[in-house]
């Protein structure tokens, strides 16, 4: 799907259609900015790291055994969720095993918010798309909590693979 995002008042009292569509859509959406010419080699998955992932996990490892890509799996150290890193790269550690992740690179990103260093990171990295989970939250629910992957389809330069998570517990 093509997007142009939204900004301003319209992000906040509308959103753009691409949000709509990643927030109701029960498959993967593909959302691109601009005219993006392949090939796909690197794919930044921020991460929470969280448990009950199951369905997001295989579904991004899809993608990147479909594109033969690298996945650059990333933890945004903020202020409010700050980790160190040694706890950091443990629990990646254990992600990686558990799902058996391959040809990836792990990453741990210091910003002041987390849809800002996705994108700082993606940008410095080049990457190709950034792949990221939606609780696809609707009505109060959105408007309290929010969505960082619509946030981040809206002001990404670069394209955005989304999947709306099932029953599961985090946003990634």
């Amino acid at each position: 799907m093509g997007s142009h995002g939204a900004s301003g008042l319209q992000e906040f009292f509308v959103g753009s259609n691409a949000e709509k569509v990643v927030r109701r859509s029960p498959v993967p959406v593909f959302i691109v900015k601009d005219y993006f010419k392949g090939p796909i080699t690197n794919i930044v998955f921020p991460n929470t790291l969280a448990e009950g992932q199951d369905d997001l996990i295989e579904k991004v490892k899809a993608l990147q055994s479909f594109l033969k890509a690298t996945l650059h799996l990333l933890w945004i150290n903020t202020p409010l969720n700050f980790a160190a890193d040694n706890v950091t790269m443990e629990r990646f550690g254990e992600f990686v095993k558990q799902y058996k992740i391959t040809n990836h690179t792990i990453n741990i990103f210091n910003h002041n918010n987390e849809e800002n260093g996705i994108l700082a990171f993606s940008k410095l990295i080049k990457a190709d798309i950034i792949a990221i989970g939606t609780h696809g939250r609707r009505g109060l629910s959105h408007i309290v909590n929010g969505s960082l992957a619509e946030n981040v389809v809206n002001h990404s330069e670069r394209p955005v693979w989304t999947y709306t998570l099932k029953n599961e517990s985090v946003e990634a």
